[in-house]
């Protein structure tokens, strides 16, 4: 399918401010493709964009989920938790309720509520992606404390949008999935993994390695779901030509080096064919988790007419793919629209345990608490 995009210049309402500080895989289970027309600054840009996302192969199902939606220059990536059935609903919950809340604020404000005063230095279209997130952690929170089936699931998400300024990517992430930006030889981290070691250090940095190497490295410390409320983190960068930007769950960041990465990437003439070979990359070094890998070039418009199209392989509707029953119970959270709804689903879940240091509800099963990493007995 092809259909033609066309690049609008923005009016003065949507020029952006300047930011405050503050080997080949094995079949992917789902690929899409997709470029976009960019105008805003001098001189005039555009996007392409790749997706890819992959079971890897240690794991039975994939409970990542990747959203590419050009016409809202939108782009999400969320690895699920919580085990099949409940990890891959909570991945795909956010990714629709993120592409809602986009759809519902195109021509409107930001609703009444969707922000708190620690966000009011951002600009507006940052707020509308950070408001987007916090929408899809209260959606998927939603069914995890009332569903007796999902109870306990939770997402990590990054999303970058590149916003109706259109000269500035927007990225914002909770949990441990990444984005990289690939720019003139140089591969640099714009997120800050929310885990245990990472908090750890922020508290301490003068940890040695051996004290750091005691700790356990899996311990995500902030993920959608497992609470009402989430702090989303929020970074904007000036884009430029030749800009790559790679969002990624931790399947394929945990098992491939950042020189392997900037290597792909400095030679990435196609955009689909690197997604691949990041993929296959994980998967050559154990492919011990779901493999995502998305991403997104910026270009210099030459001013040709044909090049912004969308294009969309077999799997186009990558995040319409949940389940009837698991759609209309997230309709029934709210996540079809911009402010949850009041409709109960089911019975409510059991009271959790809680974690004794934090008071965090804690997932049966697991051995430390998902918000300070101190171990529990449940």
């Amino acid at each position: 399918m092809t259909t033609a995009q066309r690049g609008l210049k923005p009016d003065d309402a949507g020029r952006l401010r300047e930011p405050n500080a503050a080997g080949s895989p094995t079949p992917p289970a789902a690929d899409v493709r997709a470029a976009g027309a960019q105008a805003g600054s001098t001189p005039m840009l555009r996007f392409e964009a790749v997706g890819v996302t992959d079971i890897g192969r240690q794991r039975k199902h994939n409970e990542d989920h990747v959203l590419l939606r050009p016409e809202l220059e939108l782009f999400v990536v969320a690895d699920g938790m919580g085990g099949h059935n409940a990890g891959d609903i909570a991945s795909k919950l956010a990714t629709v309720s993120i592409r809602n809340f986009f759809e519902a604020t195109v021509e409107a404000p930001l609703p009444e509520g969707a922000l708190n005063e620690g966000y009011d230095a951002l600009t507006e279209d940052a707020k509308r992606l950070a408001a987007a997130i916090r929408k899809a952690n209260r959606d998927v929170f939603e069914i995890s404390s009332t569903d007796r089936q999902h109870h306990g699931m939770g997402s990590t998400v990054v999303a970058a949008s590149l916003g109706r300024g259109r000269d500035m990517m927007h990225v914002g992430h909770v949990g441990d999935s990444r984005c990289y930006r690939f720019r003139e030889g140089k591969l640099a981290q714009l997120t800050h993994d929310h885990s245990l070691v990472n908090d750890a250090l922020a508290l301490k940095p003068d940890l040695t390695p051996e004290e750091l190497s005691r700790l356990p490295k899996n311990i995500i410390t902030r993920a959608l779901g497992m609470r009402e409320e989430v702090k989303v983190d929020i970074r904007s960068e000036f884009v430029q030509a030749g800009d790559v930007f790679l969002l990624c769950s931790d399947g394929l960041s945990g098992l491939v080096s950042d020189e392997d990465m900037a290597f792909v990437l400095s030679d990435a003439t196609e955009l689909r064919e690197a997604a691949e070979q990041l993929v296959s990359m994980a998967n050559d070094n154990g492919g011990n988790d779901n493999i995502t890998a998305l991403l997104v070039r910026i270009h210099a418009d030459e001013g040709d007419d044909d090049a912004p199209v969308v294009e969309a392989g077999p799997a186009e509707d990558l995040d319409e793919d949940l389940d009837e029953d698991a759609l209309d119970r997230a309709r029934a959270a709210g996540a079809s629209d911009v402010v949850p709804g009041d409709d109960a689903m089911g019975e409510p879940a059991p009271e959790a345990e809680r974690c004794p240091a934090c008071q965090t509800p804690v997932v049966s099963g697991n051995v430390f608490c998902v918000e300070c990493g101190s171990r529990v007995d449940v």
